[in-house]
């Protein structure tokens, strides 16, 4: 650019020489002082117009280099063509790792399938702009993080003919938790309130028709044709009496009283305990455990319950022989426990739903559906996290994941 317009002044130079000399009839030495004056004040005037806007430019393109939302340039074809450093922050990638590609390599796949490259790209032709639309998109490392999308066309100086498109992306993820968080203590509130009136209103009759029935039995023998009535009256009292119990529980915020304890020990505590209830199954439950494992604050008696209650779960998912196994182990800034088993496994339809209240892929009778929740509500009262993966018909691994200090 610089060239040509330097090429153009001479041009215009040897122009303005001629109809000098045709009007004045001043010789070449003083046309040249002339040209020479004017010349001056062109290039001062250019090179203040070029500083002006290349500082003007510059100070846009720090804004945008700079920006802590995701800026990404697409060109006609869907490429990319802009990268800007929250971007690089966002999913993972340097600007040299994306040059060139079509921007579906950051949409997961559930959602290419679902469409949603196509619905992007007819928005924006449609509309000139896609405002605020939330959606996942996934990092290098192959995170799922949620984003909000602004996406607007960018057109040429004749305002009709696009060039490309430009997106701006918002990392909304913790929002987004924090927004699940706050419906989920709403939902435990409501529950509570619910769960309180309910037990008190079934609680007293309950325990009558239960205290009735086994005070029958115990007149009563095995072979006697009531017998039996009698002995589903109580167990089945005592079933609703115990999720009663549970829903209450659940309800109920958890006190955590931290001490120092030892995870290993903790451990070995819950595996001895869990082998009354392994019954007539040919199972083994297996401990490996790191010796150099730090000690960490934490309530002993609600990790105990949440450790007892994955271990438990394990066993009664066999129907026959198995194996469970325990682990700890740990980094510089956390302690790993993880149980895992190679049993019949979470069919993948079912592996969201396992921490939600109420859910149970248990027989009836068997199990309240809130057994995960409470161990979740547990680690994560902890400030931790708990991860599940599992493989239909090769077992399931639970990992519990906990902070040093």
């Amino acid at each position: 650019m610089e060239q040509m317009l330097v090429s153009e002044l001479q041009r215009q130079k040897e122009l303005l020489r001629e109809k000098i000399q045709s009007s004045t009839g001043l010789d070449s030495l003083h046309i040249d002082s002339v040209l020479g004056d004017v010349e001056s004040c062109l290039g001062a005037m250019m090179k203040l117009m070029k500083d002006g806007k290349s500082a003007h430019e510059k100070f846009f393109s720090d804004i945008i280099l700079n920006s802590i939302d995701a800026i990404i340039g697409l060109d006609n074809n869907h490429r990319v063509f802009l990268w800007n450093n929250g971007a690089v922050t966002l999913f993972g990638y340097k600007k040299e790792e994306v040059m060139g590609r079509e921007f579906d390599f950051l949409i997961p796949e559930y959602l290419l399938k679902k469409g949603e490259k196509k619905f992007m790209i007819d928005e924006v032709s449609r509309n000139g702009f896609l405002a605020n639309y939330e959606s996942e998109r996934i990092t290098k490392t192959r995170e799922l993080v949620n984003v909000s999308i602004s996406r607007f066309a960018i057109y040429n100086d004749n305002g009709v003919d696009s060039i490309g498109s430009v997106g701006i992306l918002r990392d909304i993820t913790t929002v987004k938790k924090l927004q699940k968080e706050l419906r989920e203590k709403e939902n435990l509130a409501l529950i509570g309130e619910v769960v309180s009136s309910i037990a008190h209103s079934l609680s007293n009759p309950l325990n009558i028709i239960s205290g009735n029935a086994d005070y029958l039995l115990l007149n009563k023998k095995e072979s006697e044709p009531d017998y039996e009535e009698l002995k589903t009256i109580v167990d089945e009292t005592t079933r609703i009496t115990k999720s009663l119990r549970g829903l209450l529980n659940f309800s109920r915020p958890l006190n955590v009283e931290k001490t120092r304890i030892d995870l290993n020990q903790l451990v070995d505590g819950v595996v001895n305990n869990s082998k009354y209830t392994i019954g007539n199954k040919d199972i083994i439950i297996k401990r490996v455990l790191d010796k150099e494992l730090p000690h960490i604050f934490a309530d002993k008696a609600q990790l105990e319950d949440a450790l007892a209650n994955l271990v438990i779960n394990s066993i009664q998912a066999f129907t026959g022989s198995g194996e469970v196994t325990v682990k700890t182990r740990a980094n510089s800034h956390s302690v790993y426990i993880e149980v895992s088993d190679n049993g019949p496994g979470i069919p993948a339809e079912n592996i969201e739903k396992i921490f939600r209240p109420f859910f149970s892929s248990k027989g009836y009778g068997k199990g309240t559906g809130l057994g995960l929740p409470i161990v979740k509500r547990i680690i994560e009262e902890h400030k931790g996290s708990i991860q599940v993966t599992s493989t239909a018909g090769k077992g399931t691994n639970f990992l519990i994941t906990l902070p040093v200090k």
